[in-house]
């Protein structure tokens, strides 16, 4: 049977596109369902293979009757015509979403098993491969689930990543996987180029840390948001994505290339190296502005009276790569300033060799370790962009519009 493709009120078209989901075993399954009539009312034409463990929480049936598509049985199961059925589900589809996908089927995929048929027809994909994680919060930051995903990660497959809030144990916390609306808008962009297709972006995120002796260190309350928010949004409009990030407080996005690092020495040696094979640099890491000029070996004994610590600057980062930008790569630095700082954003561009400055103040609901932020925006000396108090998201969204308008980019573009 063929889907019966409509065009989605929200101007969501999938016509023609086809996707194969895979369904396994979670309560979230439940919403795979209404996530089945939105890809088919959005045009798109649906097949759905379900674990096993699926079919304990929906019905293979409740699926065909949305998809207009038979559901296989399984990997073994009869079937009317000869050939492989994994091979031909795995070539038909020019997408693969597993949603929700459990703890026990992210570890499979790790790993290369295959002893079903949701799970062979993921080892014989040659598309896109989306993963829509739902599991409780304790296995979501399990060390062993999260291994998992850099393994994935590393094999070019794409995440979204799970919300939070009221879970099925009854707890609350990260874990839900994403409302299906989301997972549309997300396959939706998979099949568009974007506006920054083939633009290649390297950005540095999060803080670093400095040693002062085995257990403490010099440091500050970056959180890693702004940074990703960036990395996030310029990947969603289709560039290539290289991300340098320090200790954060919140998970990576889905990106084409991540490094993490430690300190200021460890993160300019990092961007240092991918910097040439850049377009454009977004320097929005906190990198702390000194370091202690000797580690201890051991630990710092508390004595009585003062104790003196002697730092010296870390490396400029900004500066260096700024002063080996070539004419046509473009670099955004960034400043935090407690008050209005316009004159120092303007001088520390012109110091740095940066093309825009991105100034964002410290404030109650702005700067470090919280998710609204207020910036501005200068290029040549003026304000180009200002934004009132705004998620980070949103702010990541008009410095990356602002960028895909500069004439330089437009020219990278295929």
């Amino acid at each position: 049977m063929k889907a019966r493709g409509r065009s989605s009120s929200s101007g969501v078209d999938l016509h023609g596109k086809k996707i194969l989901l895979i369904v396994t075993g979670g309560i979230a399954a439940y919403k795979s369902a209404h996530l089945v009539r939105l890809l088919v009312r959005s045009g798109g034409e649906v097949r759905v293979v379900l674990t096993a463990s699926a079919s304990e929480f929906v019905t293979p049936l409740t699926f065909e009757v949305l998809s207009g598509n038979p559901v296989p049985a399984g990997l073994f199961a009869p079937r009317s015509e000869p050939g492989v059925r994994h091979v031909e589900l795995a070539t038909w589809a020019q997408r693969i979403l597993v949603a929700p996908a459990t703890a026990d089927f992210l570890a499979k995929a790790a790993h290369g098993l295959a002893d079903d048929l949701a799970s062979t027809v993921l080892l014989a994909a040659r598309c896109p491969v989306i993963l829509a994680p739902a599991m409780n919060e304790g296995m979501w930051q399990n060390p062993a689930v999260r291994r998992n995903i850099d393994v994935l990660r590393g094999d070019g497959k794409h995440f979204i990543e799970p919300g939070s809030g009221a879970l099925a144990c009854g707890e609350s916390g990260s874990g839900r996987m994403a409302e299906p609306e989301e997972i549309v808008r997300t396959l939706l962009s998979s099949f568009e180029p974007g506006d920054l297709a083939g633009v290649r972006f390297l950005i540095s995120a999060g803080r670093t840390e400095e040693d002062i002796d085995p257990v403490r260190y010099l440091s500050n309350r970056s959180s890693g948001r702004m940074g990703f928010a960036l990395a996030a949004e310029a990947k969603r409009r289709g560039a290539h994505i290289t991300l340098v990030h320090g200790p954060v407080d919140v998970e990576p996005p889905d990106v084409d290339a991540c490094t993490r690092v430690r300190n200021a020495a460890r993160m300019k040696a990092a961007l240092s190296k991918a910097f040439p094979r850049c377009n454009v640099l977004i320097m929005a890491a906190a990198v702390a502005d000194f370091t202690p000029v000797t580690r201890a070996d051991a630990k710092i004994r508390r004595v009585e009276g003062n104790l003196s610590l002697e730092l010296k600057p870390t490396p400029d980062i900004l500066a260096i790569l700024g002063a080996r930008k070539k004419k046509e790569q473009v670099v955004v630095g960034f400043a935090l300033e407690t008050g209005g700082g316009g004159r120092f954003a303007n001088e520390k561009a012109r110091r740095k060799a940066c093309d825009y400055l991105v100034l964002n103040r410290v404030g109650e609901r702005t700067g470090f370790s919280v998710e609204t932020n207020q910036i501005s925006v200068f290029k040549d000396g003026r304000k180009v962009l200002a934004t009132g108090i705004v998620s980070k998201e949103e702010a990541a969204a008009a410095i990356i519009g602002q960028l895909a308008a500069d004439v330089r980019l437009r020219r990278m573009k295929r």
